[in-house]
């Protein structure tokens, strides 16, 4: 391979890997702010770009063990790319994640349903954000202002809101119970139709 085509592959795979990298890096946003076409290409150019990355690593090295008696830096520049990016994916502890630009999480709640789960992260700057997703790709964003009163939580939606919810929930039995549902909820003795804290469990 002359050193123009290695330069050539060498830039074309540092596009790629860089693409994976940081759409991965900053997905929790694109899932949170984003929909439409633009989130679709977003999403898509994942396993693209990671498949694309695999193959240049596998090819890299099969290269470099058919020429071993005639190996240049610049030869080895692609594979060593892609190797590099896939360690960093695989292996690397300092992974970056934008939701570490978020404020930090307060309390979190989490309900499992059969064929959904949706997760609450109540965080310090009195925002919170629920993530609901479902069969058939059901994925669903809430966000609004959260205020805090002993076992009392006063919910402000910026849009729609789960129906298991309502503006004022009630800390009760390590679950989050709408007001207007607490009494019926103790009289049956049954919380699973409700948000319990924590992170989820993997119950059903």
């Amino acid at each position: 391979m002359s050193n123009a085509k290695s330069i050539t592959q060498t830039i074309i795979v540092t596009i790629v890997c860089i693409v994976f990298i940081v759409v991965t890096a900053f997905y929790h946003h694109i899932d949170k702010h984003l929909t439409g076409v633009v989130f679709i290409i977003l999403t898509i150019l994942i396993p693209i770009t990671f498949i694309a990355m695999f193959v240049y690593a596998i090819k890299g090295l099969i290269d470099i063990a058919r020429n071993r008696q005639n190996l240049s830096l610049i030869f080895c520049m692609p594979t060593i790319v892609a190797l590099s990016s896939l360690i960093y994916v695989f292996f690397s502890p300092w992974q970056f994640d934008s939701e570490s630009l978020e404020s930090k999480v307060e309390i979190r709640a989490c309900y499992e349903g059969t064929q959904n789960q949706s997760n609450i992260k109540f965080r310090e700057d009195k925002t919170f954000e629920i993530h609901s997703t479902g069969v058939f790709f059901a994925n669903s964003w809430y966000t609004g202002q959260w205020l805090k009163s002993g076992d009392t939580l006063f919910l402000s939606f910026d849009n729609g809101k789960p129906r298991l919810l309502s503006d004022t929930l009630i800390i009760h039995n390590d679950h989050l119970i709408p007001i207007d549902k607490i009494a019926l909820a103790d009289s049956t003795e049954d919380y699973r139709r409700n948000y319990y804290l924590g992170y989820c469990k993997g119950l059903n």
